[in-house]
């Protein structure tokens, strides 16, 4: 691993960041990438969808790792919490780590919350990603129209509220 404080993920923004042709931007926004075992096998599971050939290269590539520490809380952790297996041991991994867990599901956020651990969503991703240069204002708007038209869903306040904060991280960046 690099000097930079690896960041761990969950299978969905995994999936959803390769739907739209945007998974390397996960390296180039945090370096570092690291998914349990379990979180590895449910985003490569359907082996002929293009996410899961492209989440396959990205670990052979080295853009992720694949983490083989057992976590042995985990299914206690999505018993009792309601979280799936994958998304236990990513917030076990990420509190054992200290770092960041890119996660979109709300239950698994409130949880990683609990267990101290940050979360962080899909669209706050492509805001680093936006705010660090890698993205456009342009290309922030694309990637959030092609999760949506990819069936991520998305509330209209939500929506909004991400484009706003993406103009207004665009106009700082003036």
């Amino acid at each position: 691993m690099s000097g930079r404080k690896p960041v761990v993920s969950n299978s969905s923004p995994l999936i959803w960041m390769a739907k739209i042709g945007k998974l390397t931007l996960l390296k180039t926004v945090f370096g570092v990438i690291v998914v349990p075992r379990k979180v590895y096998e449910e985003a490569t599971l359907d082996k002929q969808s293009a996410d899961s050939v492209l989440i396959s290269k990205a670990v052979e590539d080295g853009c992720l790792e694949v983490s083989e520490e057992k976590m042995e809380e985990a299914r206690v952790l999505a018993d009792r919490c309601g979280v799936h297996l994958g998304e236990a041991e990513a917030i076990l991994l990420a509190q054992k780590l200290g770092t960041e867990l890119i996660i979109d599901e709300r239950e698994g956020s409130v949880t990683a919350q609990i267990f101290g651990v940050r979360p962080l969503g899909t669209i706050a991703v492509l805001l680093l990603a936006l705010g660090r240069g890698r993205l456009t204002h342009d290309g922030f708007k694309e990637c959030l129209d092609s999760l949506i038209a990819s069936g991520f869903w998305l509330s209209v306040d939500v929506y909004n509220r991400a484009l706003g904060e993406a103009q207004s991280i665009a106009k700082r960046k003036e």
